[in-house]
């Protein structure tokens, strides 16, 4: 009789997950199965591919193009960076009479400690490449002591998305000039020393 009950309860019971398993998957809708292709891939997978392509590519291009105009913008302020600071050391330096000139990127002929050498330093040759960097000291101009010392740095930022659509055959300017100077009073003027 034990075993009778016992088999009873374990009919009953898997009669009614039977039934919970068949009411939930009809009371949800589309739970239909897709059908399954030899690689174990449903049918809608391809398609799936497809959409997340063509989509990523628009959120590559809408998410590239504010990081290119943020790249173009902070290589302009390492330009200014670097002019600041290549004027301050031309300003402080006693022999700028006959340490100025100009050089391009990355300056290495220019010697250690000049205001050449600082401002090539202090730049980034992948975003400015060849960049032109150059210091004059302005004549004397009788006995006022107010001659500056002017530093600038000069180049072209090539935009890589622009590149890119050029390539594809539109004509939009792929490049921004960026031209910064700085200017400082050179303190090491004869008879001006205080």
């Amino acid at each position: 009789m034990q075993e009778a009950e016992n088999t009873l309860d374990a009919l009953v019971e898997n009669k009614m997950e039977q039934y919970v398993i068949e009411t939930a998957t009809q009371s949800i809708a589309g739970a239909e199965s897709h059908p399954v292709n030899s690689t174990g891939f449903t049918h809608s997978s391809g398609q799936a591919v497809v959409e997340f392509t063509l989509v990523f590519l628009l959120f590559l291009v809408i998410a590239w193009i504010p990081a290119d105009f943020g790249l173009a913008f902070f290589t302009g302020q390492l330009a200014q960076n670097a002019s600041r600071e290549a004027a301050r050391i031309a300003a402080a330096d006693p022999n700028l009479a006959t340490a100025t000139g100009s050089c391009n990127m990355p300056c290495s002929s220019a010697p250690e400690g000049t205001a050449l050498k600082a401002a090539a330093d202090r730049m980034s040759r992948a975003l400015l490449p060849g960049a032109l960097i150059s210091v004059t000291l302005e004549p004397p101009a009788g006995a006022n002591c107010n001659r500056l010392v002017e530093v600038s740095v000069s180049g072209e930022y090539n935009y890589f998305f622009y590149q890119l659509l050029r390539a594809m055959g539109n004509t939009i300017p792929d490049t921004l000039n960026i031209l910064r100077s700085t200017s400082m009073r050179w303190e090491h003027q004869p008879g001006c020393q205080a």
